[in-house]
């Protein structure tokens, strides 16, 4: 099914995009044949296995059934195993890659655990499969099917995709609190299953946020043209099943296309619609403790039909709300069940969404802090809530925003518009959510009180007295990043006659999530920081300069000195950093490392 349409002929070359939104419960897939001077086309896989005709829904379960180490099932498949003993069934196994600074917050809230202790569980993966394995299974059968939509709905689908799979961009969706680390769990699983090769994956795997994926959903289906002009300033808020995203755009032009800016570092909190359902297994436990329906087999019924129909109707309007979990057979009218309908109060529900509203109410509010906001666009899973977006509208209005929302329940907004973010491209400006730069080491200075301090870390360089421990910001975070972005940091080094001209050479990229980054990576006893990590290593082979540098003389004797450059630059929605230096008045370039999750 044609999704999207786009309003301008494509020109590039001839290719395939696949994009996919693995959800905390729910998954959808959306791609894109490109072939030049026509209409780019999006399209939404609708029909999945074990899932009923009449259906029509995108959205499949985020699931997998495992026996014996291998996996038999996935997606609405998956279903018929949840409850067999002898499969082990992978559920919300996205929580698993969420970083601590996700997870942590000035006011946690008190997500209910199933033994009724402080503290969030989550379910664990299948015994001896890993995450990058369960994501690889997941993305092979995703793959598997798009291959099938691809050859049943694009005419002579069948030969284009054997033709352009090879070159076929994959583009993979993540929260905007993930980096680095998740998104290379993410890589090694798309080459384990087969969507890219080892060697192309840096060119042909894409990763967009979840945010800037549903911007570009929401201006294509919340006829933008009506309330988005020049100089608006706008949120959108993706409400998912495990995460809200918060992200501030500002309207830069609407003509001859819409071009927007990230107007600071965008919010991302574990918070959304799996919190709501465990919260309320752990309210159910409680109201019917000591009673045959306080037993495990009964709560998991309740929270499913509890998932599927009361949490997504409930709006706080009305008195009181079932739960259709049994059949006629089940009755315990002093808790409330008559003939397999549990009946709840209002205040019952909505005590299980307080902590998650309240999470999200304090992610927009520091987001929005101190802003003149028009429009907050709210999509997502969780953003279908009608409780959340009375709560978000009784927030706001008083400070005359207007929330704006899209009824496509049948779809996930990310999926479709990491397409059309691929076609599109309509952010021209990013916000770096993290300090970038290299080690550094500081000529000695006995007058510093910092270096005195330090007087363990000092050592004698070929080039006379220094100390371990500097650090060389390059990019500050919060900086805006526009498409032309570049950097260039000079780095000195030095090594002993004796010694060859390295052809191995390398310098580490690091990350500092702090707010202000230190002059310093390590502490006065030499202890690293913990807000530094390494984000990948820059290579040169600087072989062809033996016999051509000057030997310099030091305190230690006889010494060479090469200048190389760090530079960093924005090609698309990536950093990519590389060495450089001169050989013989010839510019020499390492090869391109890729920065991602360094932007917001």
């Amino acid at each position: 099914m044609v999704s999207y349409q786009g309003d301008t002929k494509y020109l590039g070359r001839e290719m395939v995009a696949v994009a996919f939104d693995i959800g905390t419960t729910s998954s959808a897939v959306s791609y894109t044949y490109l072939y030049p001077d026509d209409f780019a086309r999006v399209r939404m896989i609708t029909k999945w296995p074990g899932q009923p005709e009449f259906v029509g829904s995108s959205k499949i379960p985020t699931l997998l059934a495992y026996r014996n180490g291998q996996c038999k099932a996935c997606g609405a498949e998956a279903l018929d195993y949840v409850d067999d003993s002898h499969y082990d069934v992978a559920k919300w196994f996205k929580l698993h890659l969420h970083p601590p600074s996700m997870k942590s917050s000035n006011q946690p809230p008190p997500y209910g655990s199933i033994s009724g202790t402080p503290g969030f569980e989550v379910p664990a993966l299948p015994s001896a499969i890993t995450i990058e394995e369960v994501y690889a299974d997941f993305m092979k059968y995703l793959m598997v099917n798009v291959e099938d939509s691809f050859g049943q709905n694009v005419p002579n689908g069948v030969a284009i995709w054997k033709r352009l799979r090879d070159t076929m961009v994959v583009i993979l969706t993540t929260p905007n609190g993930w980096d680095f680390t998740q998104q290379d769990v993410l890589r090694k699983a798309a080459i384990k299953a087969g969507l890219v090769s080892e060697d192309k994956a840096y060119d042909l795997l894409e990763f967009v946020t979840e945010g800037e994926a549903s911007v570009h959903y929401v201006l294509a289906y919340s006829q933008s043209k009506a309330w988005l002009a020049t100089d608006t300033l706008f949120a959108v808020i993706d409400a998912g099943g495990s995460t809200v995203d918060s992200t501030l755009y500002e309207c830069k032009s609407t003509e001859p296309k819409v071009v927007l800016e990230e107007a600071c570092e965008s919010e991302c909190i574990q918070a959304g619609g799996v919190f709501v359902d465990r919260a309320a297994e752990v309210m159910l436990k409680q109201k019917l403790a000591g009673t045959k329906y306080g037993e495990d087999d009964f709560i998991a019924d309740m929270v499913t039909a509890f998932e599927s129909r009361t949490k997504r109707l409930f709006d706080g309007e009305v008195t009181s709300y079932a739960v259709d979990f049994g059949n006629t057979r089940d009755n315990d009218r002093p808790n409330g069940i008559i003939k397999g309908r549990l009946s709840l109060i209002t205040t019952e529900i909505a005590s299980t969404f307080e902590d998650v509203i309240k999470r999200t109410m304090d992610s927009c509010l520091k987001l929005l802090s101190g802003r003149k906001v028009q429009y907050i666009l709210l999509v997502g899973g969780f953003g279908e809530s009608a409780y959340l977006r009375k709560k978000l509208t009784e927030l706001f209005e008083s400070q005359d925003v207007i929330l704006v929302s899209v009824e496509e329940q049948t779809k996930k907004a990310a999926a479709e518009g990491s397409i059309i973010w691929y076609i599109k491209q309509s952010v021209a400006a990013r916000i770096a959510r993290t300090t970038l730069g290299t080690k550094l080491r500081f000529a000695y200075d006995s007058e510093n009180p910092e270096h005195r301090e330090r007087e363990s870390l000092k050592f004698m360089d070929n080039d006379g007295l220094r100390i371990h421990g500097g650090f060389n910001p390059m990019i500050q975070k919060g900086t805006r990043l526009d498409n032309n972005f570049t950097v260039q940091k000079r780095v000195h080094l030095t090594f002993p006659v004796s010694q060859c001209v390295p052809h191995d050479l390398s310098i580490e990229i690091f990350a500092y999530d702090g707010d202000e980054a230190p002059r310093w990576m390590k502490d006065a006893n030499g202890n690293e920081l913990p807000q530094f990590r390494c984000l990948c290593k820059l290579e040169a082979d600087m072989s062809g300069l033996q016999g051509s540098l000057k030997t310099l003389r030091g305190p230690s004797g006889p010494y060479h000195a090469v200048n190389m450059i760090v530079s960093i630059r924005l090609g698309g929605t990536k950093l990519q950093a590389r060495l450089q230096w001169k050989e013989n008045d010839t510019l020499r370039e390492g090869p391109i490392a890729i920065l991602p999750g360094a932007l917001a």
